[in-house]
C-alpha cells in the first residue's frame, strides 16, 4: 500500500532541511547526511536497478533506454526516449520513470522536447497523460518499476503537494513533494 501524503511529507522532512541555513555552512546540515547515506547505500547495490533497466529494454526493444541520478535529488531515473526515426520537430515525448529511494514509491512523467540539428532540444516537463506514440512505453515502465521493486504511483495531486523545504535550488513555496522524493529539475535529462 502507497504511503500517505502525510506520510511521504514526514519522510521527506528528514532528508531535506527547512531553512536555507546550509546554503552558508560548509558542513552538511543532517537532512543531507542522511540522503547522502541513502545514496553511498543505494549505489553500493545497484543489481536490482540495473536488472529492472534490462528488463525494461528487453520490453521495450525499438526505444532507446538511459538513466540518470544525482545524489542532490531522492530518486533514480531511467529514461525512454522514442526512435530516432520517429522524432519530429516539435512535440517529442520523452517517459521519464522515477523511482525514489526516500520511500517505496515511484512517478512517470514526460519530457517534451524539440528535435533539431540531430539532437533534443528545449526540454519542458509535463505531467500530462502522454501522447499515443508513448503511452505504450509510459505503461511498460510504470509496470516494470512495480514488478521490480513492488513501489507505490504517486498520484499527481499527491506528488503536487507543496512542501515547506530546500530542494536543490527550489525553496519554499515552490518545492513540492515530487521535487523531494524524486527530483528538483524534472526536464533535465541527459
Amino acid at each position: 500500500m502507497a504511503p500517505s501524503r502525510e506520510e511521504l511529507v514526514a519522510i521527506v522532512r528528514e532528508y531535506y532541511s527547512s531553512n536555507n541555513d546550509f546554503l552558508f555552512n560548509l558542513k552538511p546540515c543532517p537532512e543531507e547526511e542522511r540522503r547522502q547515506a541513502l545514496w553511498s547505500q543505494r549505489i553500493e547495490d545497484m543489481g536490482s536497478w540495473y536488472s529492472f533497466r534490462d528488463k525494461l529494454s528487453e520490453a521495450l526493444p525499438n526505444f532507446i533506454t538511459g538513466e540518470t541520478g544525482s545524489t542532490s535529488d531522492g530518486a533514480l531515473r531511467c529514461i525512454v526516449y522514442p526512435p530516432e526515426a520517429a522524432r519530429v520537430p516539435t512535440s517529442n515525448w520523452i517517459v521519464v520513470g522515477c523511482v525514489s529511494i526516500l520511500a517505496p514509491v515511484y512517478f512517470v512523467y514526460g519530457v517534451e522536447c524539440d528535435y533539431a540539428d540531430g539532437r533534443l532540444q528545449n526540454p519542458r516537463a509535463s505531467f500530462e497523460r502522454p501522447p499515443s506514440s508513448m503511452d505504450f512505453p509510459a505503461q511498460m515502465v510504470a509496470r516494470t518499476i512495480e514488478m521490480a521493486f513492488g513501489y507505490s504511483a504517486v498520484p499527481r495531486d499527491i506528488a503536487e503537494t507543496p512542501v515547506p523545504l530546500f530542494a536543490g535550488l527550489l525553496e519554499p513555496p515552490k518545492t513540492t513533494l515530487f521535487h523531494a522524493l524524486f527530483t528538483n529539475e524534472p526536464s533535465s535529462i541527459p
